[in-house]
């Protein structure tokens, strides 16, 4: 029999925070169970003006970057004020990164090479867009939640901060396009799914905008390596063939409330979803009908369904672009599109 790897898991009791500043108002307790649209908390803070990606601002490296900062988390600037500067290695040249607004200075994500200028405060109340039991609450660990939810295992995870992080799933375009920059002005908050690739322009157009976390089915290598910022790989390095049954999938939980969990490479959805079928979920049975990913190097990533059984150790295939081959079976993933 040939093991069947489904491409979401489900877990029935699967145990997350959602972290609350102390500034939050919550509106839970222990013991409530909540459903889609209830009241969860109150988000307070500062909508961020600016923010500034220092290594590009200054032609320095992440690690380095802190060193320039010239201003102090919380500090008020006005517009003109100088917020890093970094003098060549002669001292002939000064470069400046000069703020272009009023308002405070949030080094929050300064490992991650970035400066935020906040302007004025305000309330968010955030709502719950799943069914969970509230197991705990308290200022430190935030809110802790019990639900169903579905799991998509990453083949990588970069980030200069192995933090809690949690948010609103959101995806560009249906997850189909290469783009070089966001359609909305603000991803504050958010984990975003971007397709089939990622662009370094994307990424930082992305970070820049507010965004927690980008997933991707494919990188540049040397981009992936080189940034520091929370990224998810799915597919591999380099422009990779990706299914579009699995970015329509992925596309399809858009609005769900996602959680990374940076210790098993893992991307967790709560959404409610129909009982599994355990027993096909385990093993193929019958491969006519199969749905497969290939894992030869020449087609690496396309999927396809099994037409016919060719002798002990061939298939015939046919693939999402339509054409047809008989293949090893040994060279097939054979996966699951249902949750």
């Amino acid at each position: 029999m040939i093991l069947k790897h489904r491409l979401l898991e489900k877990y029935d009791a699967y145990t997350f925070r959602i972290p609350v500043h102390s500034r939050d108002k919550v509106l839970v307790k222990a013991g409530d169970t909540v459903t889609e649209g209830a009241d969860l908390y109150i988000r307070k803070g500062n909508n961020a003006k600016h923010s500034f990606y220092i290594p590009d601002q200054l032609n320095c490296s992440l690690d380095t970057a802190i060193r320039f900062i010239t201003c102090i988390d919380g500090e008020f600037v006005n517009e003109g004020d100088v917020l890093a500067e970094k003098t060549s290695s002669g001292g002939l040249t000064v470069k400046k990164l000069i703020s272009l607004s009023n308002g405070i200075v949030d080094l929050t994500r300064i490992k991650l090479g970035y400066i935020d200028v906040l302007g004025e405060e305000q309330e968010a109340l955030i709502k719950s867009n799943f069914k969970a039991e509230i197991l705990d609450v308290n200022p430190l660990e935030g809110i802790t939640i019990k639900a169903s939810a579905l799991a998509l295992d990453l083949l990588s995870v970069s980030s200069a901060e192995r933090v809690l992080l949690a948010g609103e799933f959101v995806t560009l375009n249906m997850g189909k396009d290469i783009k070089l920059k966001g359609e909305e002005s603000s991803y504050e908050g958010k984990i975003v799914f971007v397709g089939k690739h990622l662009h370094a322009s994307l990424l930082r157009d992305l970070f820049e905008k507010g965004a927690k976390f980008v997933l991707t089915y494919s990188m540049d290598y040397q981009d992936f390596r080189n940034q520091g910022l929370p990224i998810g790989l799915i597919g591999g390095f380099g422009e990779m063939y990706s299914g579009g049954d699995l970015l329509g999938m992925l596309s399809d939980l858009n609005g769900s409330y996602a959680v990374i969990d940076f210790d098993e490479s893992q991307i967790f959805f709560l959404k409610e979803t129909k009982k599994l079928n355990t027993t096909e979920s385990v093993f193929v049975k019958n491969l006519v009908g199969s749905k497969i990913v290939s894992r030869t190097l020449g087609s690496y990533g396309m999927t396809g369904e099994i037409m016919g059984v060719e002798g002990s150790s061939y298939v015939t295939v046919e693939w999402e672009h339509g054409g047809r081959s008989v293949t090893n079976i040994g060279s097939l993933e054979f996966v699951s599109y249902q949750v």
